[in-house]
């Protein structure tokens, strides 16, 4: 039987900040808010001062994405 080796994976890099989506359930759009935690990505919304707090979702975008790697020659998403 054939040995496998495995790549070691690199570090995520750390990012200063992360992307927070503020989506509005009722009208369908979206608010990008650039913060360091999620505590701040909350004050930052606050102070835009959006009404009705229960039509809000909100969604975070992570450093390390799934990617898109061949096997065979055929594109598979990971």
């Amino acid at each position: 039987m054939k040995k496998i080796k495995y790549k070691k994976k690199e570090k995520a890099k750390t990012l200063d900040h992360s992307v927070y989506v503020f989506h509005n359930t009722l009208f369908n759009f979206n608010l990008f808010i650039d913060a360091k935690y999620a505590d701040d990505a909350m004050e930052k919304f606050d102070m835009c001062g959006m009404q009705n707090r229960d039509q809000w979702k909100i969604f975070v975008e992570l450093g390390q994405q799934p990617t898109e790697r061949k096997q065979n020659g055929k594109s598979k998403v990971f």
